[in-house]
């Protein structure tokens, strides 16, 4: 839950009053749950009337072996959910064990320790523990399949095209699909609490070159080195994209490069999006493909890899004036979940951005799964050429309960990339 409050005038013990109302005694209405039903039915029912959700609800469907957590909830699954089961599934959720709170802004320690004691400090401390916290792992695909390439219709007086290609990747803080710490053993006692401190390096050292020699040392064994890492490989596959899919071989209008890391939940992936025509998203596929594997046959050079990093420093820098950005970064310093996370990972991060090497984005880039196997790809065509019958199967197909779309919370209709949630 994100709360944001002005200072001025009780703000603060009013937002924590307002937690705490929350918390002890929320307020479950039928007709209020009825509503909620019929606006997620609707945003399932518009799936096929969007080019883009219907070409992402394939792909997502494709990649994620149809795990709807990560998809608009079906019809069949809306009718199952009653409001004490709804009750329930949250509720049990917030207890005092199962939370953390952040708090940025302009305010005193005595005003937030004062509200959390009067406000936080008399919530029960214990609920039913029944379905806490477990859940089922998520899976990719097994490949090869037949689903990993994929096309959808739409019949539409315009003539347009999308596409999506996706693949998995580790997560934020190297863990992979297939259960594997990326880091291993070598980097143990740094993350067994033998930590360097970057500024204290900064400092100790005599010159610039060695303060560069003594980061880049220890980068690889810094808990956010693929998240660092990744993060400078993505803006570099971005601009690369760019360049030569849009600006060499006028292919797209647009392309982009996302990767989703997660905190929790053990692996992530990537996602190239395509806008372009129906004559060209295929020859514009084939291209994103050939950039994404091209990073061995055409090195990455010195420049790019400066150019992502003012990029990415510049975004840092300027981010760090919202509160929303603050409230991210300290996201799961408190978590036992997330075990590698401290505030070393948020005092380092202009430093590591600056350590990184040529070599520590190959390092992150073997663990991108680009091969043929892993990728999955859909290309979504709408025009008058499409034809009705093959139009129409998507709604036929979403009628008899298939999953839907990849889904972001509130306001999913205008949803159109297929990223997610960040797991929080």
């Amino acid at each position: 839950m994100e709360f944001r409050f002005t200072l001025r005038d009780g703000g603060m013990p009013a937002a924590f009053q307002l937690l705490h109302m929350v918390l002890e005694h929320s307020v479950w209405l039928e007709d209020a749950f009825d509503r909620a039903r019929q606006l997620y039915l609707s945003y399932y029912r518009s799936i096929p009337k969007s080019l883009e959700r219907s070409t992402a609800h394939k792909l997502m469907l494709a990649m994620l072996d149809g795990d709807e957590r990560f998809v608009e909830p079906t019809p069949h699954s809306l009718q199952n959910l009653t409001l004490q089961s709804v009750k329930d599934a949250v509720m049990n959720q917030f207890v005092g064990d199962n939370m953390e709170v952040s708090i940025v802004g302009d305010f005193t320690e005595d005003d937030v320790e004062s509200c959390i004691l009067d406000y936080l400090g008399t919530v029960r401390s214990t609920r039913s523990t029944k379905g806490r916290y477990g859940f089922n792992p998520i899976r990719f695909r097994p490949s090869p399949c037949a689903l990993q390439i994929q096309q959808v219709f739409l019949k539409d007086t315009d003539e347009r095209a999308c596409a999506y290609i996706a693949g998995p990747a580790p997560n934020r803080w190297g863990f992979t699909v297939e259960g594997q710490d990326l880091f291993g053993s070598s980097n143990s006692s740094f993350l067994d609490g033998e930590q360097s401190d970057f500024e204290e390096a900064l400092e100790t050292s005599l010159g610039r070159n060695d303060v560069k020699n003594d980061l880049q040392s220890k980068l690889q064994g810094h808990p956010l080195f693929f998240g660092i890492t990744l993060g400078l490989l993505a803006e570099i596959i971005n601009s690369r994209l760019f360049t030569t899919v849009r600006d060499s071989l006028g292919l797209t209008y647009d392309v982009s490069f996302e990767l989703n890391l997660f905190d929790r939940l053990k692996l992530g992936w990537y996602v190239i999006s395509v806008t372009s025509t129906p004559g060209k998203v295929h020859k514009a596929v084939d291209a994103c493909k050939n950039v994404l594997r091209g990073l061995h046959s055409n090195k990455i050079a010195e420049r790019e890899l400066d150019r992502a990093k003012r990029t990415l420093l510049m975004r840092h820098e300027a981010e760090t004036k919202s509160n929303a950005y603050w409230l991210g970064l300290l996201a799961h310093l408190q978590a036992t979940s997330v075990p590698r996370k401290d505030i070393l990972c948020i005092k380092d991060l202009p430093l590591l951005y600056e350590a990184a090497t040529i070599e520590d984005i190959y390092c992150a880039y073997k663990h991108l799964k680009v091969d043929e196997d892993s990728l999955f790809s859909c290309i979504g065509i709408a025009g008058a050429e499409a034809g009705e019958e093959i139009s129409t199967s998507l709604e036929e197909e979403l009628d008899t309960g298939h999953e839907g779309v990849v889904a972001i919370g509130r306001g999913l209709s205008t949803m159109t990339r297929p990223t997610t949630w960040t797991s929080s």
